[in-house]
């Protein structure tokens, strides 16, 4: 038996209901990162057991989730940038010709 649950609050979906399903994907790349997701028009058996499907069980729970992926949190991006014990310095320099540093406007 599968049970699909709401990827946002963990509903479990009843067969009569209505839910919405999509396709998640994320490429990352060396310099960048890409995230996606195609939400399909109407509730299909093959893409809710497709592998990088993503359930809602309201339109709200979509947002929620969306905007959670999309929206990340800045200190998020800095802890996953930053190598641990590595302290993050605000100066800003630039070199100069001869080899010495000036400090950036």
């Amino acid at each position: 038996m599968i049970q699909y649950a709401c990827d946002t609050c963990l509903a479990v979906k009843q067969p009569e209901e209505q839910w919405i399903v999509g396709l998640a994907a994320e490429t990352v790349g060396a310099t960048s990162a890409r995230r996606e997701i195609n939400i399909q028009s109407v509730w299909s058996r093959e893409t809710a057991v497709h592998l990088l499907a993503v359930h809602f069980c309201s339109a709200q729970c979509k947002d929620k989730y969306m905007a959670k992926l999309f929206v990340p949190d800045a200190q998020a991006v800095v802890e996953r940038t930053t190598p641990p014990g590595k302290k993050i310095s605000a100066k800003r320099h630039t070199t100069t010709t001869r080899g010495h540093r000036k400090r950036a406007a």
